[in-house]
Formats: structure tokens, sequence, C-alpha cells
């Protein structure tokens, strides 16, 4: 791709030679002749300078280079881009490894790709470019949507939904029944897990992250949502738009995560809960009760940020003066 048809893809203003092709994009340490990179500030300007890069996609306000330039407002999210459409123009074309077991039933879109050991079972539909790597299975009655990216050995349960341009990393299972038990006179008895899960547009789950089906309805995933590895999602959780989860978070059953939830890793949330809307909340905190819109929160059990941290700082004072206020107590007597 020249230069210049990728500056009007992105919305950039080119400085230098616009007829250059770009044969590939990479990061300023790793560049080679052809490639595209990005410098966020000058010094990452001057790194890219020296490098092999043709092309540095960098900021409005950045120095004058010897590289050929192209100035956009936000440089990372025009690497994305510029990624994303390098990503869809080498796409493969349809291709089945001879090992993959595929049932009669299964309903294959076009430019599927899907690699060696694959297992699909009977009336899974899979949509256009989806790309099936080895190892994976996927049981009877899932569907997939467009652009969809299983890397190797992910598994998919019965009835499970994804959407569009959806990435599972490899480890990832979707779908496994929940955590349900009823106790009964010294005996401890599962309780069906009936549901599903529903995976919306533009989700990329991590690698061995597990997702429960509901257990007489539906787990959810809203659209854009980004969890991190080794997560775990209980059944019947509802997860909104757009929310980030780092690595090791826990969602126990039947819980509510509002849109655009941030979740710094090792946060765990008891069941049968709401986080709200815009909510942020610190590491390794521990949620045991319902959170309100727009709340920062941190701690095991977690509150407000601020109250957190001035309950941390009277803690270590109390501690560091521990001898002093013991003398104090005896000399007043108090017990």
């Amino acid at each position: 791709m020249k230069i210049k048809e990728l500056a009007l893809l992105i919305e950039g203003t080119i400085e230098g030679d616009d007829n250059v092709d770009i044969t590939d994009l990479s990061g300023i340490e790793t560049a080679r002749l052809g490639d595209l990179t990005f410098a966020m500030d000058e010094d990452k300007l001057g790194l890219a300078e020296i490098s092999q890069t043709v092309c540095v996609l960098t900021t409005k306000t950045s120095r004058r280079s010897t590289k050929t330039l192209i100035r956009v407002n936000n440089p990372k999210l025009a690497f994305l881009i510029a990624y994303n459409v390098f990503h869809e123009k080498l796409s493969a074309e349809s291709f089945v490894h001879p090992s993959a077991a595929i049932a009669d039933s299964v309903i294959l879109g076009k430019n599927v790709r899907i690699d060696a050991h694959v297992s699909i079972e009977d009336n899974v539909v899979i949509g256009d470019h989806a790309t099936i790597e080895g190892g994976c299975v996927i049981k009877k009655n899932c569907k997939l949507g467009e652009h969809c990216h299983l890397h190797p050995n992910v598994v998919l349960y019965e009835n499970t939904i994804l959407k569009n341009r959806i990435v599972l990393h490899s480890g990832v299972i979707v779908g496994s029944d929940g955590f349900g038990y009823v106790r009964d006179r010294g005996e401890i008895y599962k309780f069906p897990q009936l549901g599903i899960v529903v995976i919306e547009d533009r989700v990329e789950i991590g690698a061995n992250t597990t997702i429960d089906r509901g257990s007489l309805g539906c787990t959810m995933i809203g659209a854009g949502s980004k969890i991190d590895n080794l997560c775990h999602i209980a059944h019947n959780v509802k997860i909104g738009k757009n929310v980030i989860m780092a690595a090791q978070c826990g969602i126990a059953g039947s819980s509510v995560i509002g849109d655009n939830v941030t979740m710094s890793g090792q946060v765990a949330v008891i069941d049968n809960i709401t986080i709200g809307q815009n909510v942020s909340i610190g590491g390794q905190s521990g949620i045991i009760g319902n959170i309100e819109d727009n709340a920062a929160i941190w701690g095991s059990p977690a509150r407000e940020v601020k109250q957190t941290k001035k309950q941390m700082a009277v803690l270590s004072w109390a501690t560091k003066n521990f001898n002093a206020l013991s003398k104090i107590i005896k000399e007043k007597g108090v017990t």
C-alpha cells in the first residue's frame, strides 16, 4: 500500500515522499525496510529516524524529520487502524485442513480458514472471514459471526453465540457449566446448567479465560469489551459494553457489570451484585456490595479510593507509633 493511500484512510497529513510502498507494520525496535511504525513523542521519533522504517505516524506538533511522516491526532490509534486495514487486506482465502473433523450440517461462510485437528459438531454456523486455528473444538449449535478469530485450543460448548469480529486467545473456554449446587441432608446436588453464552461484537478475550453458561438464562459479554488472561466469568453474569478487565479477575454468578467499567488485576466480585457505569476499580479489590455509577473504588473490601488511602495512612501511622500509643494508653489507664 502506498503512503498516500494509507494517509487517506487514517485522515493524516503527509510530510515527505507519499509514493513509497508500506509492506508491513512494526514497533520501532524491530522496524525493517518497508515498515510503518509510530512515535508518540520526539524521543521515540529520534529512535525511528535511526531505524529502517520508511514512514512514521506521529503527532501534529512533533518536529520535522528525515523520515516520511504522517501526522495524525493520535498516532497509536492510527497505527491500530492501519494494522486492521493490512490484516483484512491479507486475509486468507477458504482453507480446511484435511485433519479437521467437520459435521455435514455445518455451514461455512466465505473465506473461512480451519486449521489442523479442529472439531466442529452438528448445526454450527460460521460467518465470513473466520479463522479457526489448530485444536479448537466447536460443539453443536454454536453460531459465529463475521471476522471471528479463534486461536489454538479454544473450546466453545453447545449453543454458544459469538457475534462479529471477536478474538478468543488460546485456551479460552466458553459455555462450560456454572458452579451451581444445592445442599440437602448431607449431600450436594448439581443444579441444571441449561443456559447459553452470548458474546457481542468486537470483544477480545485473553488466554485461558473461562466463561460459564447461564444456569437457566444467558451469560452476556457486551460489545467492545476486552477481557485479559486468566479471568473467570461465572453463570448468568452480565457484562456491559466497553468493559476493560485485567488479568485474574473473578466475577461470581448473576452479578451485573455496567458499561465502561475498568477493573484492574485480581478484582473479585461476589455474586448477585450490580456495578454501575463508568466505575474504576483498583487492583486486588474485593467487591461485596453494589457500586453506584462513576465511582472510583479500591481495597478489600472496596471503598471510595480517598477513604481507602486515608485508612491506610492512619493504619501506617498507628503501626509506626504503636509503642508510644501503648505507653499513653497505659498511663491513662485505658482498657
